[in-house]
């Protein structure tokens, strides 16, 4: 994934510049360019030409870089808290499948804090019965209704809220997410929602990691350019937020 980690100044230049790169006009360049930064502009398939075309738009004056997919970072590289005990100096979780990990707020670097939007999809069956002329007359008034089965397909949108702990010298980040916690550390302070338990945690971890950069790019409408597709047997909407960690975090 080329990508630009801001926003070019001029963009009307950027976008001329972009377009020679890749050979697209300046108006598809122009789109390629509008929203939030890092901002994946093009998708290659050979690592070699993603870093030769992300020099040349470093040489027009552009700040690029490449993202390589295997660099995306996933749930099952990460630490999923269960729960947690926030002491004064240190943060300990104790993860889903049983392990602990304590960190220190000083050691923290980053949190990224974002919002997963997916489609969940369910389907209902139900027996409709209906009057049948055809069925009566078959049967001399017997039976005179006919049932068929109706199936009904919903989508849903889910969204859920997180932030992923990022630690300075661990490539491993601690991921709390707002519906997979057991809040009942919270104590008085426990809320009967979920969002309002999951903003007292991330309020709390804002003021005790002082040193930490806070990024909220991630809870705004909106992508960061170009996504790959989804490998086969990912969620997507885990994936595009998989993606948008990575740029984020490629900012250092």
């Amino acid at each position: 994934m080329v990508t630009l980690l801001r926003a070019p100044d001029p963009l009307d230049r950027a976008a001329v510049a972009l377009g020679v790169r890749q050979g697209i006009s300046t108006y598809e360049a122009r789109t390629r360019l509008a929203g939030d930064y890092p901002r994946v502009v093009a998708v290659l398939a050979d690592r070699a030409q993603a870093d030769a075309q992300a020099q040349g738009l470093r040489a027009d004056g552009m700040a690029a870089a490449v993202l390589d997919g295997a660099d995306v970072l996933h749930d099952r590289q990460r630490d999923i808290a269960a729960t947690l005990a926030l002491g004064p100096t240190v943060v300990v979780a104790t993860m889903r499948d049983g392990r602990t990990r304590e960190v220190a707020y000083e050691n923290v670097g980053m949190l990224i804090h974002g919002v997963r939007t997916g489609v969940a999809t369910s389907t209902e069956e139900s027996t409709v019965k209906s009057f049948s002329a055809g069925r009566a007359i078959l049967t001399g008034g017997l039976s005179m209704r006919s049932s068929k089965t109706v199936v009904t397909t919903r989508t849903t949108e889910q969204r859920e809220t997180f932030v992923y702990v990022r630690e300075r010298g661990s490539k491993t980040a601690l991921a709390v997410y707002e519906r997979g916690m057991n809040y009942g550390f919270l104590g008085a302070a426990l809320a009967p929602s979920s969002l309002a338990n999951f903003t007292t945690v991330l309020t709390t971890l804002r003021g005790r990691c002082a040193g930490a950069r806070y990024e909220a790019r991630m809870t705004r409408a909106g992508g960061f350019g170009v996504v790959p597709l989804c490998p086969s047997g990912m969620d997507p909407a885990a994936w595009k937020s998989d993606v948008a960690a990575a740029l984020i975090a490629l900012e250092g």
